[in-house]
């Protein structure tokens, strides 16, 4: 029994080790995790129909320099999806991203070029938040679960979406399963070369 009894307080006490040895995030973990996500993706989504995905870092400054992020889609210069996504590092191998909603969006528009365009505003633009998590998967990647995101016009609404960022190849990877069947289709967005 006192053997038992010792097996058990080992395995707790073991347990407890690697909760504490969990790491938190740094500024360089969050630092890598902005620099795989921004910048400019076009993506196919089938033979006729490409989108842009812009993704820009705003209200950079000392305290929260790496903490948000403007999100618009384009379709033929028109603007399908814009969001600003706030990040909250939970530790350095997940990241829980806020998606929020501009309350006027098309004041926005076509403001992702001009990431200072932001800073004559607050979070005051901002409405409601769905929570999503990025879980880091090797040195440069990062995904998400399988979501449903109805806001993009070119997904019908309720298809399962699934995220990847991948800062080696400079690739943003979406796998859709679309709703009713098992069939999984791929997309990759190949980032746009900036000077």
């Amino acid at each position: 029994m006192k053997r038992l009894v010792l097996v058990i307080i080992a395995f707790f006490l073991t347990f407890a080790g690697f909760a504490q040895k969990q790491a938190e995030f740094t500024e360089n973990d969050v630092k890598q995790f902005y620099r795989t996500l921004e910048g400019d993706y076009k993506i196919a989504v089938n033979d006729s129909t490409f989108i842009m995905v812009h993704l820009t870092p705003i209200w950079e400054t000392a305290e929260n320099r790496f903490q948000w992020l403007y999100l618009e889609v384009t379709h033929e210069k028109d603007v399908i999806l814009q969001k600003v996504l706030e990040v909250k590092p939970k530790n350095a191998k997940v990241f829980k991203v806020i998606i929020r909603d501009l309350k006027n969006p098309e004041q926005f528009a076509g403001k992702w070029g001009n990431r200072n365009y932001f800073d004559g505003f607050t979070t005051n633009i901002l409405t409601g938040g769905s929570k999503q998590s990025f879980f880091k998967t090797s040195d440069f990647s990062y995904q998400t679960n399988w979501i449903r995101l109805k806001a993009l016009e070119c997904f019908p609404q309720g298809d399962l979406l699934h995220f990847k960022f991948v800062q080696q190849d400079e690739r943003f990877y979406i796998k859709r399963m679309p709703k009713g069947t098992n069939r999984i289709l791929g997309y990759q967005g190949f980032k746009e070369l900036t000077d």
